[in-house]
């Protein structure tokens, strides 16, 4: 007896005993797949099961972080090369995104 016997008999022998019955959802359509490549969304999920983080979105917290630093920060020298670092960061994500297009 090979997989799929086995599994369509556990189903029908669920469905008799009525497992199946007043379940939430019952009678309606199943929500659309997201879009895009499955093979992809499986990736994404695999990384962020693992912890991994991709480059674009490390890239995207850290000018977060110093877009808030900015706000805080007083002017002078010290606020020109936060400046120009948010500015090289936004440049990097940039250049990433265009690459992927």
């Amino acid at each position: 007896m090979n997989f799929h016997r086995i599994a369509d008999q556990l189903i029908e022998t669920a469905m008799e005993q009525g497992a199946f019955d007043n379940l939430p959802g019952e009678g309606k359509p199943l929500p659309p797949p997201p879009p895009g490549d499955p093979i992809e969304a499986f990736g994404f999920q695999l990384m962020a099961k693992a912890g991994a983080i991709p480059a674009e979105v490390q890239l995207k917290k850290e000018i977060l972080r110093h877009t808030e630093q900015l706000r805080t920060m007083p002017q002078g020298p010290q606020k020109l090369d936060a400046m120009r670092t948010l500015a090289n960061l936004q440049m990097r994500l940039a250049m990433m995104l265009e690459g992927r297009r």
